[in-house]
């Protein structure tokens, strides 16, 4: 889960966004081994984890483990790229799917969702850079 630095400008404080991923999204359950989505795959939606792990990978290479109350799958779905990576459930996993109009009506109504979701592109660039 992400906290807020006072970078930011606002308090230090834990962002959760679970719940309202569920109620939005539509939650989809995933087995260890399953495949969330390929690399080059066109991107349909962006992922809350509400309960498990999922392994981001690119090139054979781990990229980072995501855990519950994170996201993924956000850069694809703002910039309409293919995928740079493939996510897979390393175990059982409860995961809402956010479409684009879903997640942008987040981005638009929801206070504090902007900076979870930089919090989340800051994490995935830091942890590919790792990876390098």
């Amino acid at each position: 889960m992400n906290v807020l630095t006072p970078t930011t400008g606002l308090p230090a404080s834990p962002i959760d966004f679970r719940q309202l991923a569920r109620g939005l999204g539509t939650v989809i359950n995933y087995a260890a081994g399953d495949i969330v989505f390929r690399q080059g795959d066109a991107p349909r939606y962006a992922y809350v984890i509400l309960n498990g792990t999922v392994e981001v990978s690119s090139h054979d290479k781990v990229i980072e483990q995501v855990t519950e109350g994170r996201a993924f799958g956000i850069v694809s779905l703002i910039d309409s790229k293919p995928r740079s990576a493939t996510a897979k459930a390393v175990e059982a996993s409860e995961i809402a799917l956010l479409d684009a109009r879903q997640f942008r009506y987040m981005i638009e109504t929801t206070p504090n969702f902007v900076w979870y979701v930089l919090a989340e592109i800051v994490d995935r660039l830091r942890a590919t850079n790792s990876a390098l």
